[in-house]
């Protein structure tokens, strides 16, 4: 199962709930009109003859809005998900050591990142390379896909997982897993040749130690799972260059 399989079916699984509630509303609205007793004093209003402004049909109406507005999100969903691909397709996903660790980067940054990401995998795919692994890999990379697509990852992680991809565009693999093991240990691994990053010299000098924090591996197991597997990514990239050198020498 890819990620396209995993987000329909999370779409269906909306659309099934939405129903559902759906039919519970209106099967409540239905049990609420109940038939007037023969004892009513008819020279004072009854319960049931509420005006059509009642604030129990305004919740009711104002639900069913609500859920009509969600499902035609859903229905319009494929085709606002081809658009941003097709305009994603024209994005250079190369990264620029400048951008990285740039505040007002980091929503590019984080696509780009979760683009490059995407075309490892599916190189993994089209190489066949420890296919065993990929599924389980997608799975433990998709709540990192998730927040890169949101822009929603925090500033050193971000700082260390683009570092990371930079290191692996480069080639530079041993580079790629040292910055691999500080994002693991916790401390911003700024790719080499950056200096003086953002104005905050020593707030950015105390991220760097790693002061006072745990272990990124340590946070939840989440977050243990994404950077694990980004190590899978440098593993892979390392080994289809090694592959792509013995067939193509003078590449």
């Amino acid at each position: 199962m890819d990620l396209a399989s995993l987000v329909k079916a999370e779409v269906a699984k909306k659309k099934l709930e939405l129903d559902k509630n759906r039919v519970e509303a209106q099967n409540r609205s239905a049990m609420s009109v109940t038939p007037q007793s023969t004892t009513v004093d008819f020279t004072t209003p009854s319960k049931n003859s509420r005006s059509k402004d009642s604030p129990i049909e305004k919740v009711d109406n104002s639900g069913s809005i609500e859920q009509d507005k969600l499902l035609e999100r859903i229905k319009t969903r494929p085709e606002r998900i081809r658009l941003i691909r097709e305009r994603e397709s024209k994005i250079d996903t190369k990264i620029q050591i400048t951008s990285i660790g740039v505040a007002s980067e980091c929503s590019e940054l984080s696509i780009k990142c979760n683009l490059y990401i995407h075309s490892l995998l599916q190189m993994w795919v089209e190489e066949g390379y420890k296919p065993h692994l990929i599924l389980e890999t997608k799975q433990a990379l998709f709540p990192l896909l998730l927040k890169l697509r949101r822009a929603e990852l925090p500033m050193d992680l971000l700082t260390s997982l683009a570092s990371i991809l930079y290191h692996v565009q480069q080639s530079e693999y041993i580079q790629a897993t040292e910055s691999y093991m500080k994002l693991s240990i916790g401390n911003v691994a700024w790719p080499i040749g950056v200096t003086s990053v953002g104005i905050h010299a020593r707030s950015a000098h105390e991220r760097i130690q790693g002061n006072d924090k745990i272990a990124n591996v340590m946070m939840d197991e989440p977050t243990r799972l994404w950077i694990t597997s980004t190590k899978r990514l440098i593993t892979f990239k390392e080994a289809l260059d090694r592959r792509t050198k013995v067939h193509y020498p003078d590449s």
